[in-house]
């Protein structure tokens, strides 16, 4: 009998960023998120989302194929560089970070989107 394999290792961080710090920190996040998914063969998906344009606050979503994958990201070069610009670009106390694990769900009909199939 086959173990079946580890469920990816998800990441959702919530970031508020600071008062005139909007377009540094598109910037470098996107940068990273790009890296990120160009180098890391175990980040399968990395997503910026704006919450609140009002207020300058933004979520992260980023999915890997597991937890080593995730302790690869944090030891990358472009994560360390990111670190360095998140001191200055995320308000104080502005970051609240959450980790788990994706919980499989079966498809019971075909997901589509204006109009096309997308599975």
């Amino acid at each position: 009998m086959t173990t079946p394999p580890e469920p990816a290792f998800v990441v959702y961080a919530q970031i508020q960023v600071r008062e005139t710090q909007r377009e540094k920190f598109l910037t470098h996040i996107l940068k990273l998120a790009e890296r990120s998914l160009a180098d890391e063969t175990g980040c399968l998906q990395y997503d910026v989302i704006e919450l609140d344009r009002a207020t300058d606050l933004f979520g992260v979503y980023e999915v890997y194929r597991d937890a080593a994958s995730y302790d690869v990201h944090g030891a990358s070069v472009h994560f360390h560089a990111w670190k360095v610009v998140a001191e200055v670009v995320i308000a104080e106390g502005g970051l609240d970070v959450q980790t788990g694990r994706r919980v499989p769900v079966v498809r019971r009909r075909p997901v589509t989107h204006a109009g096309f199939d997308v599975n």
